[in-house]
């Protein structure tokens, strides 16, 4: 028999603060997570239930803090395979041992990899620290799969960045294609020690070096801004660098809702959003605050040009060009950045992906900003003149790129 994981909440202030009244951790083989049901962390700091984003209508399966913005989530279980119908279910497959997401009979997702095959002794577990755990419970609860060994876009403490040198496994985080859609977008971080001496963080953008942490030393990194003075949250930050293993993870010290996320931008935030970790932008000619020099630099670009997010509206002598492809913000950058004519960039749909780029001479007169921010925004690469700093001034409109 199919049991569905169903229960009640307990609702204070106006129904602000929702808590289960028997909240539920884990589920076996003979049960099935649905829509309406969740999973709580025993200590209930965490929640894994399917969402939906109200951008583009699709379903997923996910971790979140319990008590934070209900759009902020930790770990997604089908970020490149979204969910039409809130109809699907997760349930452990009794042949195959594995996590599966089901609709009506049909497959859809499985969510983890293990091999044990058919039996009926496991049992899904989301644990106090937001690890999502497969055991086997007649195996000394032998964990066969975890989400900590599959990070997305978020480092929760306890969590690894590095390789396991035996076994060749790798844990990295890739950012989201954009905040609204979970699938894998431009940016990597990981652990990347130059060394013995030198242990760092590298974040790559497709694949190439883009921005390093510098080395960690006495609890801090040379170009983040962790654990210095003005820091709102304070970590341990530990690292295994021996033949087996070589690793990065933290340990929180105070904070509501720990975690490191990599933005879809390339930059590293806190766990409010208050902290940025990385410069927005890294431009290839630059090694200062991280950023990696490039090889192949547009001979178009240089020092002055930079690039800065305002309201506005381009001049009708520019030009401009759509791409609906599954690209994100930092795709937008780089394909600007290396064309010539290029002064500026916006994304093209309500979920923020796919390039609008326009094209002309760098002038101050092909961009007017509107400081009222009625007009779309858009990123721009204007010349470095000291009028458009006068007339940028007041601008809150239109995102541009703008080099000054």
């Amino acid at each position: 028999m199919i049991t569905f994981i169903i229960f009640t909440v307990l609702c204070t202030n106006f129904i602000i603060n929702c808590y289960p009244a028997a909240a539920v951790s884990s589920f076996n083989v003979t049960d099935q997570l649905n829509f309406i049901s969740q999973l709580f962390s025993p200590d209930q700091n965490f929640t894994l239930g399917f969402f939906t984003i109200p951008a583009t209508n699709y379903i997923y399966l996910g971790i979140w803090y319990t008590t934070q913005d209900p759009s902020t989530k930790v770990w997604v279980a089908n970020p490149s395979k979204p969910l039409v119908s809130n109809s699907s279910v997760l349930t452990i497959d009794p042949n195959t041992g594995k996590l599966i997401i089901t609709d009506r009979g049909t497959n859809l997702v499985n969510v983890s990899d293990n091999q044990i095959g058919g039996t009926s002794n496991l049992i899904a577990v989301l644990e106090d620290n937001g690890n999502f755990q497969l055991k086997n419970e007649t195996d000394n609860n032998r964990t066969l799969w975890q989400s900590f060994d599959y990070p997305r876009n978020v480092l929760l403490p306890g969590m690894k960045l590095g390789s396991d040198l035996k076994t060749g496994k790798n844990w990295n985080l890739t950012s989201w294609l954009s905040d609204d859609v979970p699938d894998s977008g431009a940016f990597s971080l990981s652990w990347e020690p130059n060394g013995e001496n030198d242990q760092r963080l590298m974040i790559r953008r497709r694949g190439q070096p883009y921005w390093t942490s510098g080395n960690l030393s006495n609890q801090m990194f040379e170009f983040m801004s962790v654990n210095n003075p003005f820091s709102r949250y304070w970590y341990n930050l530990s690292y295994v660098y021996n033949n087996e293993e070589r690793n990065f993870s933290y340990r929180a010290f105070n904070g509501v809702w720990p975690m490191w996320s990599l933005r879809p931008s390339g930059e590293i935030v806190d766990g409010d959003s208050s902290m940025i970790w990385s410069p927005e932008f890294c431009y290839g000619f630059d090694s200062g605050n991280g950023c990696v020099e490039g090889t192949n630099l547009p001979t178009c670009r240089g020092g002055d040009d930079k690039v800065s997010l305002l309201n506005g509206d381009f001049a009708p002598m520019t030009s401009s060009s759509v791409d609906y492809s599954p690209l994100s913000i930092g795709d937008c950058m780089e394909r600007c950045w290396n064309d010539c004519g290029c002064l500026g960039f916006t994304t093209t749909s309500s979920n923020d992906t796919g390039c609008v780029t326009w094209t002309g001479t760098k002038s101050v007169n092909n961009f007017s900003v509107n400081p009222q921010g009625t007009s779309v925004r858009s990123t721009c690469l204007l010349p470095q003149l000291l009028q458009v700093k006068e007339k940028l001034k007041t601008g809150f409109g239109h995102q541009l790129l703008l080099a000054f």
